[in-house]
């Protein structure tokens, strides 16, 4: 059997921290729409988009892709690979973007990051007793990672991302399964 290369993450990703507001008075500021921290969940990004204001312009390496995948920078405790259309979306100060070049598959990235916890591990650099726990860019991109085959990437990632819609099924029908109980409860006292 064939060992799995390893490959130091920056190796093939590029880590893009957080946009910076600028906020100056008396100046005329471009407003962006960025992605916040509370909007990346274990269930992908929920929530409403924040805006940012800047006097300088973002890159064009600022905003975000298909396929980029999502960190935070505090505490960060999930991965969600960005799906959106919006064009000019760019990530708020404290969030993180993966962004994997050619041999590595995005879904499989965020995989890597939950399941194998990556992100705690990177997380643990941070300092041994800290409440709260501040990655940075150099530490991410310093994690190593199995490389396999694209093709294996991309199944171990379709496992993973049908994991999680399955996750996401049975907690609706957890939800709906106790709404209906209470109705039918609720009918028993009327």
């Amino acid at each position: 059997m064939n060992k799995t290369k390893m490959k130091l993450l920056n190796g093939c990703a590029t880590v893009i921290p957080g946009v910076l507001p600028q906020e100056k008075k008396g100046k005329k500021l471009l407003s962006y729409i960025a992605i916040l921290p509370g909007q990346l969940t274990q269930r992908g990004l929920e929530g409403d988009f924040g805006v940012l204001l800047r006097v300088v312009p973002c890159m064009e390496e600022q905003f975000l892709q298909l396929g980029d995948v999502l960190i935070k920078r505090l505490n960060p405790d999930c991965a969600v690979v960005y799906e959106g259309n919006a064009k000019q979306v760019i990530p708020s100060a404290n969030v993180f973007v993966i962004r994997p070049k050619v041999e590595l598959d995005s879904c499989y990235l965020a995989f890597l990051l939950e399941k194998s916890k990556l992100i705690q591990r990177i997380s643990q650099l941070s300092g041994v007793g800290t409440t709260v726990a501040a990655v940075t860019a150099s530490q991410i991109g310093g994690g190593t990672i199995p490389l396999p085959p694209l093709a294996q990437q991309r199944e171990l990632g379709q496992l993973w991302h049908l994991a999680k819609r399955k996750d996401e099924l049975l907690r609706s029908m957890i939800f709906e399964n106790d709404r209906l109980l209470r109705a039918l409860c609720g009918k028993l006292f009327q």
